[in-house]
């Protein structure tokens, strides 16, 4: 599922109505599905995470309470906001890959080649001679510099409020960055801008590779990365990590 899916719900909803018992969120999103509104409109309308949007979608669609709905080539287009068909690619957007391990592989260096023989033998340098009793002055010795004190450390702009010892979850970043536009298409694009700027040697010191847009259970761990995200958060869409992005401690 990409969230652009749009579905209404059934006949055989309609029967067994009286009949099905859900959580009371869990019937906010079930009644969202108009035929009207795609998948993220859905989740959104029913203040719910997209994440967890998922399976609840599956297990309507297992039950046949709900059913998606054809729509044409340009009612998807408009919806995913591409203004050519023509020069749209895949549907579905692919993770957002941040390293290919390929890359990183070292090339062999190709030996420089031998410098020729001189010719001519160098002849050696000419070394000052101070005359017999004649004792040349000493050198000055300069005074060792001064030893500053130690400065106080202050915290750095866009540090994240959680100690490093706390993991951040993944996947709830990207729930937060797509949430900031209200729109699952532009927010995976905002995901691709934000994590551009995180630099990728910190992202392979812990093994990540690609962001998913949905079901992510990567947990960054370091301070620096979790620093690195934070900053790139800030300075694209100015705005601050929550506190809520971190696992339990």
């Amino acid at each position: 599922m990409t969230g652009t899916e749009i579905y209404k719900r059934t006949a055989a909803y309609d029967r067994e109505a009286r009949d099905i018992r859900l959580l009371a969120p869990h019937w906010k999103v079930l009644l969202a599905f108009d035929g009207q509104r795609t998948l993220a409109e859905v989740a959104l309308s029913a203040e719910t995470s997209f994440a967890e949007a998922l399976p609840l979608t599956q297990k309507f669609l297992d039950q046949s309470w709900i059913e998606e709905t054809p729509i044409t080539l340009d009612q998807y287009m408009k919806r995913i906001g591409a203004r050519d068909i023509a020069g749209t690619g895949a549907s579905v957007p692919p993770a957002v890959v941040l390293h290919d391990p390929k890359k990183d592989v070292p090339v062999p260096a190709t030996p420089a080649p031998a410098a020729p023989a001189p010719s001519m033998p160098v002849p050696p340098k000419p070394v000052a001679v101070t005359p017999p009793g004649i004792v040349p002055p000493p050198l000055p010795i300069a005074p060792p510099p001064p030893v500053k004190p130690p400065e106080a450390v202050t915290p750095e702009k866009g540090a994240t409020s959680k100690s490093s010892r706390t993991p951040m979850k993944l996947s709830a970043v990207v729930d937060f960055i797509t949430s900031l536009v209200g729109n699952i298409s532009l927010g995976q694009l905002l995901v691709y801008r934000v994590f551009l700027r995180v630099p990728p040697e910190l992202l392979l010191a812990e093994d990540i590779a690609s962001v998913h847009l949905a079901n992510d259970t990567s947990l960054v761990k370091g301070e620096k990365l979790q620093k690195a995200i934070g900053d790139a958060i800030e300075a694209v869409t100015k705005r601050t990590l929550p506190d809520s992005v971190f696992a339990a401690a």
